[in-house]
């Protein structure tokens, strides 16, 4: 009878802690789910950005990305730098590009721009916006879709980048083509990517979502293009 009893007993204070732990989770979820699911939706809405990326692997490698996007005109501006300063095997390249629907420009040392043709089906300006509007996009943007899929993700703490108050969240991203962990910082009120950091030492910067995106490109080039 005893046994039967404290059985009992039992069975009611689990019931009763999943009860708490239900009403917790449906007033405050402490992962971060609820809030990649926001982030994946509030992406979906984005028109215009900037992002920079910078990578120094090595003292003597140094990496650096920017991008500047505009879904409007279907319009993305790439430009990257690459260097080494070993001594066995030094090097140092520039590239500028721009692409337009679905036209590629690559910037010349005069500083004009030279039709060097389509981009083809993939990444030309038109599939990163297609992406960007479903939610896949890849490179331009943090890759929360496959991070709601397969990645462990914690809260970590509030702090501003670019001027706007956004939370940390660590992730630990183990699948069979991704191997990655590090943090994703996400506006507390728009709930977009503000900044990302990877174990390698990559950094990821974002800013001026839907805010008007200034191509230093003739307006006359850009206009045609878009038009075809």
């Amino acid at each position: 009878m005893d046994n039967r009893r404290w059985f009992w007993v039992g069975a009611c204070l689990l019931a009763a802690g999943a009860i708490f732990w239900g009403v917790g989770q449906a007033v405050g979820p402490s992962n971060g789910d609820t809030e990649f699911q926001r982030t994946l939706e509030a992406m979906k809405q984005v028109k215009s950005f900037r992002g920079t990326y910078i990578e120094s692997a090595k003292s003597t490698q140094h990496s650096e990305r920017l991008w500047e996007v505009d879904c409007n005109r279907v319009i993305v501006h790439q430009q990257s730098h690459d260097a080494q300063t070993d001594a066995d095997s030094p090097f140092e390249m520039k590239q500028d590009e721009l692409l337009v629907g679905d036209h590629v420009y690559a910037r010349d040392r005069d500083g004009s721009w030279e039709n060097t043709g389509d981009a083809g089906p993939t990444y030309s300006a038109k599939w990163y916006c297609d992406n960007l509007a479903q939610g896949t996009v890849r490179e331009l943007l943090p890759d929360i879709l496959t991070m709601t899929r397969h990645a462990v993700i914690g809260k970590g703490d509030k702090k501003t980048v670019n001027g706007v108050r956004c939370r940390e969240w660590n992730f630990v991203m183990r699948s069979a083509v991704n191997n990655e962990q590090g943090s994703v910082c996400i506006g507390l009120d728009d709930h977009l990517p503000y900044e990302m950091t990877t174990e390698n030492g990559s950094h990821y910067s974002y800013s001026d979502y839907n805010r008007p995106i200034h191509f230093e490109a003739p307006e006359a080039v850009l206009q045609a293009a878009s038009s075809n």
